[in-house]
């Protein structure tokens, strides 16, 4: 604003009066009197309100003053600054003096008056929301809110408004119904001389209402765990707090510092639970209105489980709330096998379980709003009986010489994992010693049998997955083939735990063929050659038992004959027509070399061709009567080479 000093002689001599008197008064210069205004056409001399920004508009009231001017702030200076404008805006909140200076006549005239300026800034608000439908407001108490008489609030739901006393409690409490975003609206509000300045400005909350209940957090279900820790799943509600308790045993409920404030479905993990003690566990729900409420009770339950011979009992502690129980439901492998409705009973044997196998048991106990899920417990069955002795074997000789036995499990204390376990005797009167096993297979191999050299015998035992062995089946016995001069001959033991019924003589031929010739029950052979070309061939055993079931086979032998060369020991070359030449002969030789020597080891004839012979002479003259020594190199029609030396008597 446009300040200016009064400076007119006049006015000075009047300021001078003035001076004299604020002196005397404390320089107070309303005190000097005479001036008269309106504000805002407000008459008198009383204080007016407003709220910021506060316009205020001033006229003068006194007839025939001069120079009036204005000070919008008076703060009692002896000399302020001055404005002759008749507005003037107040943009803070406080309490504000305007002056009035003029002159009427020859004098000079004051006048005061007070102006109170309000802030109308709304107050701070948070809210909290409950469930039931409950709003809390909480207004900030701080000097904004303190400067008004009260704030009032407007639900906007029919009922009637509410006044909060800003000089009492600044929280406030509302119950909606149902639930969803609900306006509420508040202002603050000043009852001591308003004014013009009622209060703020009305404010429009929204409020997010919830209609759940505290009731409505509850557990669901309850997951022991062998490691300590209990799974734990409830129904929370949004923005309220649910703290885990636990009773552990005969004690009493206590907080173990697990909290959520989340809605809907929740799983919480709880540790430091020892398994082997039985847990009770609640939720105390606290909303942020101070409201509390206390969830259903659930129990854990301790399993144990005992291998007892072929069967298994399981027990398990009683559930310890009888007030909404319903039933145990025990699972084995994740099926279930039985329910049971009274509570105290706590015990299960099964049967019909195969020895050595593991079965994994879990007991759960159903209440009318939850379950809780015992630690499961893992049994394997034992058994002290004895499986039968294997009554099915056979061995048999294979074609590279090694031994393949085939045993079946017996009839009795079989399990589907089981062990075979095999014996060998090296000789007839020699001990069994294992030699190898197979876990949960029937076939063995013996690759270190000699089988061309004997007949080996073998014992099968059959060991359950409880580690309960057999005794030793009946021994069977390789058949071991031979050649016996001019026959073959065989091992009668039998291959197999059944009757020998007949054998079979199994010639092999070179080209892949075989034929074979049915001999009953009788252990040797005569081979009988049909082609006279033939030397050898490959022969083996075929056993069948009496039962059909079983068939075993021989180890494979080369049965041969030897080539045959004969020489005469005299020859008479006379050309008779008899023995005139010396010459071999045999069977089953292809080369031939026939050497003749004379008594001082000449060679005096040679040939390779058997059909010829010598006919006695010697470089076209007839040799002289007497001994004469020989020599023959023969390679059979299988490679093999033959020498035979001998002498032989010419005779004219």
């Amino acid at each position: 604003m446009a300040y200016r000093r009064i400076n007119i002689l006049w006015v000075g001599l009047l300021w001078l009066g003035i001076g004299e008197l604020a002196t005397v008064r404390g320089q107070d210069l309303c005190q000097t009197g005479g001036g008269g205004f309106t504000i805002n056409f407000d008459t008198g001399t009383a204080p007016i309100t407003g709220c910021a920004p506060f316009l205020v508009t001033v006229a003068n009231t006194v007839a025939g003053a001069n120079n009036i001017a204005y000070n919008f702030d008076y703060k009692g200076e002896a000399n302020p600054s001055t404005t002759t404008n008749r507005t003037f805006t107040y943009t803070k909140p406080g309490t504000y003096r305007i002056l009035q200076v003029g002159s009427s006549g020859a004098t000079g005239i004051t006048a005061c008056r007070e102006v109170i300026v309000r802030d109308n800034t709304p107050p701070k608000v948070t809210y909290s929301s409950c469930p039931g439908g409950k709003i809390k407001l909480t207004f900030a108490d701080d000097s904004t809110t303190k400067q008004y008489d009260q704030i009032t609030v407007d639900w906007f739901d029919g009922s009637p408004l509410v006044y909060v006393n800003t000089r009492g409690s600044l929280e406030i409490e509302h119950t909606f119904f149902g639930s969803g975003t609900r306006p509420v609206q508040y202002k603050g509000t000043y009852t001591t001389n308003p004014g013009s300045c009622s209060g703020s400005a009305s404010t429009i909350l929204s409020v997010v209402v919830n209609g759940s209940k505290l009731e409505a957090v509850v557990i669901s279900e309850l997951d022991a765990r062998a490691d300590g820790t209990v799974g734990l799943t409830f129904g929370g509600i949004e923005g309220v707090e649910s703290e885990v308790l636990v009773k552990t045993g005969a004690g009493t409920y206590a907080p173990i510092n697990v909290k959520s404030s989340k809605g809907g479905q929740q799983q919480l993990t709880l540790p430091g639970l020892d398994p082997k003690q039985v847990h009770c566990i609640k939720i105390r729900s606290t909303d942020a209105c101070g409201n509390f409420s206390e969830s259903n009770e659930v129990c854990t339950i301790v399993m144990n489980g005992t291998a007892e011979n072929e069967r298994n009992l399981v027990t398990w502690t009683k559930y310890p709330l009888p007030s909404g129980f319903k039933r145990y439901e025990l699972l084995r492998n994740g099926i279930r096998v039985k329910s049971f409705d009274d509570i105290d009973e706590v015990s299960y044997v099964d049967n019909n379980l195969q020895c050595g196998l593991s079965y994994r048991y879990q007991i759960i106990a159903i209440t009318d709003k939850a379950q809780s899920n015992a630690v499961p417990v893992e049994v394997t069955v034992k058994s002290d009986i004895k499986p039968d002795a294997v009554s099915q074997a056979i061995v048999s000789v294979e074609q590279d010489g090694s031994v393949s036995l085939i045993a079946f499990p017996p009839a009795q204390g079989t399990t589907p994992s089981f062990k075979m376990i095999f014996e060998r005797a090296d000789g007839p009167n020699a001990g069994f010693t294992e030699i190898g096993e197979t876990q949960n297979g029937n076939r063995y191999t013996d690759g270190t049998a000699l089988t061309s050299q004997q007949s080996y015998c073998y014992r099968i035992l059959y060991e359950n997955a409880c580690g309960n062995r057999s005794d030793p089946s009946e021994p069977i016995c390789t058949v071991y083939l031979k050649n016996a001069g001019s026959n073959i001959q065989w091992t009668s033991e039998a291959p197999f735990t059944d009757d020998v019924d007949s054998y079979f003589v199994i010639k092999l031929n070179k080209g892949g063929a075989s034929t074979e010739t049915g001999v009953g029950s009788n252990t040797t052979y005569n081979p009988q050659f049909d082609d006279p070309n033939e030397q050898e061939f490959n022969y083996q055993v075929r056993v069948r038992s009496k039962n059909g079931a079983f068939l075993s086979y021989s180890n494979v032998i080369l049965f041969r004959r030897e080539a045959a060369l004969f020489m005469p020991d005299a020859f008479s070359p006379n050309d008779d027509g008899m023995n005139d030449f010396f010459k071999p002969s045999g069977t089953f030789y292809d080369n031939f070399q026939l050497v003749v020597y004379n008594r001082w080891g000449q060679s005096i004839f040679q040939t390779t061709d058997a059909a010829t012979g010598w006919d006695g002479m010697i470089q076209g003259n007839r040799a002289p009567q007497g001994q004469y020594v020989y020599k023959v190199i023969i390679t059979d029609s299988t490679g093999v080479e033959f020498v035979k030396s001998g002498t032989v008597l010419l005779l004219r």
